[in-house]
């Protein structure tokens, strides 16, 4: 920060505080150290921000006039809302330390044009003087704000008094200056994130845990990496005397059209065990006869695997026993979704651990651990104030506004609190049987924008849940609504990166993708294939009514089957890896469009040029870079140099050293900018890398832009499989109505979509002087005889509609 002999300083005050001070001249801001309050707001000749809710007094003041709201887009994340009636006052007191012509600007919200009335120092009785404010077009939210100048004083050097009468608007702040302008929305929002990093300094969980180790030698168990297709049922309680034959032979008849592992309802919500459990209510059926063993023995005798939806969050017995373990919004009210949820900062995660070691005992293969775990953004309840005063030594948040440091460290709380959650469950049951996998829900994960879950939750979880249009839906997208500087992201590229992330943050174990809504044979088939070709596992949603029903899905299904081998024991080659960075992104979050810049779109720019170029590329994750988890990476790109740790540097150094390439985004490299942003910074980032690429183990050439290479190898490096998929990203999956029943906008044309046109004239180069023993392409069931190149040898594969998953064995 320059002197005051060089730039313009602006003190931004919220009454308790400098949150930070903008300069005038070169509109940088610094953060300043929290100061005593003062009764009256110092105006410097720069000027000074005033937030709207710390007026000095307000009439009438029983809380019918000038009420507090929260708005996350206000200047201090509050606004004062309800200004009306007319006859109503907010008085304003501050200071100027030199007699001088002051402008006075307001930053309000207006769904109307009204006139509001103020005074400077007017005697009693004076008339106000008026100005008139244009329409802002909504009162809350990205855009509502905007600065009018009301006008100007001589004032002379002292103590003012400023009053504001009743008007239908809503009033954020105001700015007092000689002739600066106020600050703009970006200023004020860089004066606040200079604040909320503050969550960053003292994290309650290092980057890479010591804990690490717990899973630092797990192998996924063969019978859940040897099956690539699932059919998922939400089969609930009342399906029993709905259709029961249904409800007590799901398996059997899921197992009629092929499918060797199902995912089905253990408890769907709030209600008591299907089970006699020696914890909490059970259902008055279950307690002569175990529904959950029944079900669970009935699916081992049609020859499937099971894996059990336990709706762990809601539980209404509980609730009602123990009213203090329920999780709370920030106004206190119990949160509910499928009834109301219980918070794991209490003994109820003991209660749920027994549960989940009886149905182990029953033989349950697996637990699909559904939806947040804890609420978001997090819980308010007593026990998680207690707990995360005890953590950090901070109050805990008194609001949901995002820019607020304590939110945010409540937010890292939260996914500590998972983190630990996961890791007792996991041994409970791995202690009982080492062969049931934990997949656990990511919510938003693979989509980036979202602090909700971190990377070292899913470094112990056996696979990630996770489901097909999540990485680009339009949570996931929302950016690019509002700031039209962002080029939107391209689907097919997001999903693949989504499915990257998912994959590679669990060290290349293969994600659980729920996959329901699917509207005929066609659409199965392509998206069964999208999934597994990245290295997923396919779960289908089998709607309940209709089962078994082999006209959707049979097809699909012997795809996954037939495929299932290439993928079994094999994880990604990961030759290029482009470093996901959390650490980097939290610098700027909540502020979404300087995330996606700074952070996100490198991310997303660097792997969607070496997914097009159809070299083998994935995702590293804080954590492992932090470990050096790069053994056959020769390529690794850092999107943000600025932003790592030591242990990240020594780990790049290291892979430097032998004989790794790494390169930084360039300042230079605007892959968010429209009209050609992304191809610009590709071709640089492709010259830079070009002798690499030219030296990669695997390389695919031919086909459609949009058809997708994935590369998987063994640990031995004896089996390789090159996953080749035409464009899915047409899919459609989910609910073709709204919520209030209207059918969703173009709902026939999604339906209706044709799949593209076939992949032609696919080669693929393996760079190697071992000749391949074999080379089959399963989807197909095709062998083929490698060509020898100069390089190693040349597979070329034959014309395909959907898929070609070709298999290479040394």
């Amino acid at each position: 920060m320059k002197g005051m002999s060089e730039c313009t300083s602006v003190a931004i005050w919220t009454g308790t505080m400098v949150v930070g001070i903008f300069c005038g001249t070169c509109g940088r801001a610094s953060a300043q150290q929290s100061r005593p309050e003062r009764s009256v707001p110092a105006v410097s000749p720069a000027g000074a921000l005033i937030e709207a809710e710390q007026f000095t007094a307000r009439q009438p003041n029983d809380g019918s006039f000038a009420t507090v709201t929260h708005d996350p887009t206000a200047s201090g994340g509050r606004a004062v809302a309800r200004f009306f009636p007319r006859e109503g006052q907010c008085l304003y007191e501050f200071a100027v330390s030199k007699a001088s012509q002051y402008d006075i600007w307001l930053r309000y919200a207006s769904n109307s044009q009204p006139q509001i009335r103020f005074s400077i120092d007017a005697n009693a009785g004076a008339r106000p003087q008026v100005a008139r404010l244009r329409n802002t077009g909504k009162l809350s939210g990205r855009g509502a704000w905007q600065w009018t100048k009301l006008g100007s004083a001589k004032l002379a050097r002292g103590r003012h008094r400023l009053v504001l009468f009743g008007c239908p608007i809503r009033t954020d702040c105001l700015w007092i200056s000689i002739g600066q302008p106020p600050p703009t929305d970006q200023q004020l929002i860089e004066a606040r994130l200079r604040q909320v990093r503050e969550h960053l300094k003292n994290p309650i969980e290092p980057i890479t845990p010591d804990w690490f180790a717990e899973a630092d030698q797990y192998e996924l168990p063969e019978w859940y990496d040897s099956i690539r297709v699932c059919a998922h049922t939400r089969l609930s309680w009342r399906w029993r005397t709905r259709k029961p034959g249904l409800f007590f032979g799901a398996g059997k008849l899921l197992a009629s059209i092929g499918f060797k592992e199902i995912a089905r309802h253990i408890k769907s919500g709030d209600e008591p065990a299907w089970w006699p459990s020696r914890v909490g209510a059970v259902l008055d059926q279950a307690r002569a006869t175990n529904f959950a063993k029944r079900i669970i023995d009935e699916a081992h005798a049609a020859g499937c695997r099971i894996i059990v939806y336990h709706r762990h969050m809601e539980d209404r017995f509980v609730a009602e026993q123990h009213p203090e373990w329920t999780a709370r919004d920030w106004q206190g009210k119990v949160i509910e979704k499928r009834g109301p949820k219980i918070c794991f900062n209490t003994p109820y995660a003991d209660f749920v651990e027994t549960r989940l070691v009886e149905l182990t005992k029953m033989g349950a293969d697996g637990f699909y651990f559904d939806e947040v775990h804890m609420p978001k953004p997090f819980c308010w309840c007593e026990n998680c104030r207690r707990r995360f005063k005890a953590e950090t030594g901070l109050d805990y948040p008194e609001s949901p506004d995002p820019f607020d440091p304590a939110y945010q460290k409540a937010i890292e709380f939260k996914n500590v609190t998972i983190e630990r959650l996961f890791r007792r469950w996991r041994r409970a049951i791995h202690a009982v049987n080492p062969e049931t996998v934990l997949l656990i829900g990511s919510n938003t994960y693979p989509q980036m924008v979202d602090r909700h879950t971190t990377h070292r939750l899913y470094r112990i979880a056996d696979s990630m849940k996770t489901e097909f249009s999540l990485p680009d839906r339009a949570s996931a997208n929302r950016v690019f609504s509002f700031d039209k500087s962002l080029e939107p992201t391209e689907r097919d590229a997001r999903l693949a990166l989504g499915y990257a992330i998912a994959r590679d943050a669990c060290d290349g174990r293969p994600p659980h993708v729920w996959t329901h809504g699917l509207p005929n044979a066609t659409h199965a088939l392509f998206a069964t294939a999208g999934v597994i070709a990245h290295g997923g596992i396919a779960n289908l949603d089998h709607p309940e009514a209709t089962i078994p029903d082999p006209e959707l899905f049979q097809e699909a299904v012997a795809l996954g089957n037939r495929i299932a081998p290439a993928f079994a024991r094999m994880r990604p080659l990961r030759w290029a890896a482009v470093h996901y960075s959390e650490y980097a992104r939290d610098h700027y979050l909540p502020d979404e469009p300087s995330a996606w810049r700074k952070a996100l779109y490198p991310v997303y720019g660097a792997f969607t040029t070496l997914l097009r170029a159809r070299v083998p590329v994935g995702i590293v994750t804080d954590s492992q870079l932090e470990q050096g988890r790069l053994e056959a990476t020769r390529l690794l790109f850092i999107p943000s140099r600025e932003h790592l740790t030591e242990r990240m540097r020594s780990a790049i150094a290291r892979f430097e050293r032998a004989g790794g390439q790494v390169i930084y985004q360039r300042a230079d490299w605007r892959w968010y900018e429209p009209d050609g942003g992304m191809a610009r910074a590709g071709e640089a980032f492709l010259r830079e890398a070009a002798e690499a690429i030219r030296k990669a183990p695997i390389s695919v050439h031919g086909g459609p832009k949009k058809m997708h290479a994935v590369c998987f190898t063994n640990r031995d490096r004896s089996r390789m499989t090159v996953a080749l998929v035409n464009d899915f990203s047409w899919v459609f999956t989910g609910n073709t109505r709204t919520r209030d029943g209207r059918p969703i906008p173009d709902i026939e044309k999604k339906l209706n979509r044709r799949p593209p046109p076939p992949c032609r004239d696919v080669r693929i180069f393996l760079r190697t002087d071992r000749k391949p023993k074999e080379v089959r392409e399963l989807a197909g069931g095709r062998s083929f005889e490698p060509v020898r190149t100069d390089a190693g040898y040349r597979i070329d594969v034959p014309t395909f509609d959907c898929t070609a998953v070709v298999h290479v064995r040394f």
